[in-house]
């Protein structure tokens, strides 16, 4: 029956109005009343995994094996059968590790389940180094995240129409166009249940409401403050500035439970006393406020390139990606890289709890990250538009690193002995960026000797950061001549991997390939 073919909703609105908050709660209540449910959240502040399709449907696999311990020797026989699958796309990913499994067990089709994919729209684009290139300009073609993402959604509507998948969809992402494209074809459209909409036909002043009478009461009984406070025309104020986005009065609350500087009645007077600029945006009190929380840390700049580097990116630009680990580094790590005295990340972002999903890590913590609490807080960062005297720009970003690496290269940051490894393996894995036009290497005018510790330190401590080098040292060398600093370099390279018994490039190799000068890392060594 067509019933049965209506499996997929499609939950979506603007940043912050309460999409996570809402599959979260679905989440915690299938698992309270014995649901079956299976989640992936996507996020852009997360690892690597949690940001790209990669590990998509074997996490899926995983939690279904879980939950039907049924499914575990089919799954496990279909990766035993290729142990290549992994790499292979979506759809073979689905037929081989859930719906031939699922065909091969007798799962009810009654049996109520639900997988959960949050932040959709956040999954980025996987590059393919060893393709998309075009030949006749040398630069890399760059995927656009909406085809990964738009892969996705087609896998999962071809399981929800296999009759072998009985479970429900629920998929949360902001309106996009390769979602609303998606999810309004007329051709697929009888396949979806209606789709819900979080603006302001679905009354969000209402859960906003509900939401800080619940958070202000908790701070009343906290601080033993009177019944009345704050005031019914207070509340009916901030739920004027939120302006229906769920983030707002989110932020508001951890601001006056998480700030250092007043008791919740100077807080929120605070708050109250924040206005937006002129002219037409509707996130202009979330902006203000944002702008209020950063000026009120010793350096507001500081703070923003801190705020960037920690999550792993340089102010926004699409692609660069700071940290090659599979998982966010430990913030005692992010630390250590960023700080110019002990104690500098609590100068920095002692003041901005409100805006960072944990404290400052104490310093005996080694292994909690650095967890940004809400995009919208790099969606206002990274529009100068909205962000105004406190934006800060690439350049800004990307000089203030290379001034990082240029201080640890003269003498690493001081930590434990044993510390002092885990942060050098963390050091020369990171990508390096580049400024202007101008390659990565021409930053680091070094002396030989200077030279030999950094290629030494890749050898030792990363591969894939030595072939990154290597590319990066012809960066900006003409066709027919490197230039005098490659040559220092290439030198130091070749001799270093020759010493590590590394299989090196040839003179041959090198004439073969003079013409392109965007040397891939995965034709190198």
């Amino acid at each position: 029956p067509a019933g049965e073919m209506v499996k997929i909703k499609w939950i979506t609105g603007p940043a912050g109005t309460g999409k996570s908050a809402i599959m979260g709660s679905v989440a915690d209540t299938c698992k309270q009343n014995g649901v079956l449910a299976v989640t992936f959240f996507f996020a852009s502040y997360a690892s690597p995994d949690h940001r790209r399709k990669t590990v998509f449907i074997p996490t899926l696999a995983y939690q279904l094996a879980q939950h039907l311990p049924a499914l575990k020797n089919p799954v496990a026989q279909a990766i035993q059968d290729n142990p290549l699958l992994f790499k292979k796309n979506l759809r073979v990913q689905m037929e081989a590790l859930i719906l031939t499994p699922l065909r091969q067990i007798t799962v009810e089709s009654n049996v109520p389940g639900v997988v959960l994919i949050d932040g959709l729209d956040e999954c980025e684009a996987e590059q393919y180094f060893d393709s998309n290139v075009a030949s006749h300009t040398g630069k890399l073609m760059e995927r656009e995240k909406s085809e990964d993402q738009l892969e996705i959604l087609q896998v999962l509507r071809e399981a929800a129409l296999d009759p072998a998948f009985p479970f429900r969809i629920v998929i949360a992402s902001r309106p996009e166009r390769v979602f609303r494209e998606f999810f309004n074809d007329k051709k697929q459209k009888s396949s979806f249940a209606p789709s819900l909409i979080l603006d302001k036909k679905y009354n969000p002043n209402a859960d906003i409401v509900l939401f800080l009478q619940a958070k202000f009461s908790e701070i009343r009984r906290r601080f033993n403050l009177s019944p009345s406070w704050p005031s019914q025309e207070i509340l009916a104020t901030l739920l004027d500035q939120a302006s229906g986005q769920f983030i707002y009065a989110a932020i508001v609350i951890r601001y006056i439970t998480t700030s250092r500087h007043g008791s919740p009645h100077t807080l929120l007077d605070r708050v109250l006393k924040v206005k937006p600029g002129s002219g037409i945006n509707p996130f202009s009190h979330l902006d203000a406020f944002y702008t209020h929380i950063l000026r009120s840390t010793p350096n507001p700049t500081l703070a923003v390139k801190w705020l960037w580097i920690l999550k792993g990116e340089i102010s926004g630009r699409v692609g660069c990606v700071l940290f090659n680990a599979d998982i966010a580094p430990a913030a005692f790590l992010v630390n250590l890289l960023l700080q110019t005295d002990e104690g500098n990340a609590e100068y920095v972002l002692g003041d901005l709890h409100s805006l960072v999903d944990s404290d400052v890590p104490p310093s005996d913590d080694f292994e909690a990250p650095y967890r940004p609490y809400h995009k919208s807080l790099y969606d206002f960062l990274r529009r100068e538009d909205r962000s105004g005297p406190i934006h800060v720009g690439y350049t800004q970003c990307a000089n203030f690193l290379w001034g990082r690496f240029s201080d640890i290269y003269k003498g690493s940051p001081a930590c434990r002995p044993s510390d002092q490894q885990e942060f050098l393996h963390f050091f020369f894995n990171l990508v390096m960026p580049c400024t202007s036009n101008a390659g990565p290497i021409s930053r680091l005018n070094l002396a030989p000797s200077s030279v030999d510790w950094w290629v030494s330190g890749c050898v030792s401590h990363s591969e894939r950061g030595i072939r990154d080098l290597f590319r990066a040292v012809h960066w900006e060398c003409s066709w027919f001549q490197c230039n005098p600093g490659c040559k220092i370099w290439r030198n130091s390279i070749l001799r270093h991997c020759k010493q590590a018994d590394w299989e090196v490039p040839t003179q041959t190799w090198f004439l073969r390939n003079q013409f392109n000068k965007y040397l891939l890392p995965t034709d190198v060594l």
